[in-house]
C-alpha cells in the first residue's frame, strides 16, 4: 500500500530519515517500540519497524528530532501493515502538535536543499 500510486493522501509526505517510538494508545500501554520514519506529511507517517501494530490499532508515536527540544507524541491509527512497515493517520492534532509538527517539516526541507 506504501507505493501503491492509487492510494490517495490528503497531505504530501516527505522522506524523513528520524528515530520514532510507539506504544498502544491506552492508558495500561508502557511497552514502547523503536523504528525509523520512512516519511512524515502532516496527515501521517510511514515506519519501518520489527514488530509492527495491528492495522486498526490506536497508537502514540513519539519524536525525537534535532529541530525540537522536546519530543513530539502524536495520536495515530495504524491504517496499514506490509511486512517490517505500516502506515498511519495522525488523529486530532492540538495546535501546538500541528505547529511543532509543521516546523519540523519545514526544518526537514531545509535541510535537504542545503545538502
Amino acid at each position: 500500500m506504501g507505493d501503491d500510486p492509487a492510494h490517495f493522501r490528503r497531505t504530501a509526505r516527505e522522506p524523513v530519515e528520524l528515530t520514532v517510538r510507539f506504544r498502544r494508545d491506552a492508558e495500561d500501554a508502557a511497552l514502547e517500540h523503536g523504528g525509523r520514519l520512512v516519511d512524515l506529511g502532516m496527515g501521517g507517517a510511514q515506519v519501518r519497524c520489527e514488530l509492527p501494530p495491528g492495522e486498526g490499532e490506536r497508537v502514540r508515536l513519539t519524536l525525537s528530532a534535532p529541530s525540537a527540544w522536546d519530543p513530539l507524541d502524536l495520536p495515530a491509527t495504524v491504517r496499514w501493515v506490509e511486512g517490517a512497515t505500516f502506515g498511519v493517520a495522525f488523529g486530532d492534532l492540538s495546535r501546538a502538535q500541528a505547529s511543532a509538527l509543521y516546523e519540523l517539516l519545514a526544518a526537514s526541507r531545509f535541510a535537504e536543499a542545503s545538502a
